[in-house]
């Protein structure tokens, strides 16, 4: 049964909510406290063994309970396993389109004009940075839409796959096209926050380099990286909170702030890692693909036919990394996400009870 059928995103109301599903409370209920003798230090039984707490639920890809970090990442990839089409094929559909728009735009602004050499005119140099710099506007806002729906179609997904309810990529697709403006909304406001966050250190630069001041300007780089890396782990968790709780734009931000405070390392170096490991993953998928079209390149030049299936070929390596990478970083995202919330909210108390009363799919 789709997350439609369940009451949409009412399964991830946050506590407060004014419009929960019926039947749901608003308020998460704390953990009960284990019955006298569960516990892990409780006497021997007649057979010889301490009785134990029974496991934590696990309808879905996790169990539900506080995830550690191997926790996390591996359910990212559970995910992939078991809805390879909504989260393979809604990623390698999204962005074969990135990719034939990032191929068609650079073949026909760099077509037959070289690269800026120490014989050519301001011009011409001119002329090839206008058209270098428009294709890669091109291939940048392309990317960063399909992104941006991607991670939204793949949180979808997880709020489904923590459930172990059946979902499929027009389920996804149904939920998250109302709240597709907002996660635009979402995106703009962030970057607007990272350069708020990078602002000062942008100011101490300008002035290391006005004054000639090396040390300044260090200082300044290291200060706007330190500003975006706090916006970024802290607004993170923004679009999971859009998607899951169905939130405005301003109150998802808010959500992603309150989730992330107290545990502000944790979340970063979590997000730090999945980054990490998705670029090195990325990186080699990609990389055949790149030296190919580079010697094609030194083999035939620069011409039209051969600046084509250059950028064809590292399109190809592109989609591929794409296809994998980008649904695992969405994933970790989202149920780290989830993670936070069960430590702060006892969510796995509701999640377990819609999960039991989930009809079989």
């Amino acid at each position: 049964m789709s997350s439609d059928q369940n009451g949409g995103g009412g399964d991830w109301a946050a506590p407060g909510s004014s419009t929960p599903p019926p039947g749901w409370s608003t308020d998460q209920p704390a953990p009960a406290a284990p019955p006298t003798g569960w516990t892990a230090d409780a006497p021997a039984g007649p057979w010889g063994a301490p009785y134990a707490a029974p496991p934590p639920p696990r309808p879905g890809i996790i169990p539900l309970r506080p995830l550690g970090v191997g926790e996390l990442l591996d359910g990212a990839f559970a995910a992939i396993r078991r809805y390879p089409r909504p989260t393979l094929g809604l990623a390698a559909t999204v962005m074969l389109v990135v990719t034939v728009v990032d191929v068609l735009a650079q073949w026909y602004l760099l077509s037959g004009i070289e690269a800026p050499g120490p014989n050519q005119t301001l011009s011409q140099s001119t002329d090839y940075a206008s058209r270098f710099g428009t294709a890669s506007a091109i291939g940048a806002i392309v990317t960063v839409l399909a992104t941006l729906l991607l991670t939204g179609l793949i949180t979808a997904v997880i709020g489904d796959a923590v459930l172990g309810r059946p979902v499929t990529a027009g389920d996804a697709w149904r939920r998250l096209r109302p709240l597709v403006w907002r996660l635009i909304g979402v995106s703009l406001l962030t970057s607007l926050w990272w350069f708020v966050g990078a602002l000062p250190g942008i100011v101490i630069c300008v002035i290391g380099a006005a004054a000639g001041s090396v040390a300044l300007f260090v200082i300044g780089v290291v200060g706007a990286l330190v500003g975006v890396a706090y916006v970024w782990a802290t607004l993170a968790l923004a679009p999971a909170a859009l998607v899951l709780e169905t939130q405005t734009v301003r109150g998802a931000l808010r959500r992603s702030r309150a989730l992330v405070k107290g545990s502000w390392w944790r979340v970063f170096g979590i997000l730090l890692l999945a980054a990490v490991l998705a670029a090195v993953v990325g990186g080699i998928i990609s990389l055949p693909f790149g030296l190919a079209g580079g010697g094609l390149t030194s083999l035939g030049g620069r011409t039209s036919g051969v600046l084509f299936s250059q950028l064809v070929i590292s399109g190809i390596g592109s989609l591929l990394a794409s296809t994998l990478v980008r649904p695992f970083s969405a994933g970790v995202a989202a149920l780290l996400y989830i993670d936070r919330r069960i430590r702060a909210e006892a969510l796995d108390v509701t999640l377990a009870r819609a999960a039991a009363e989930t009809p079989p799919g």
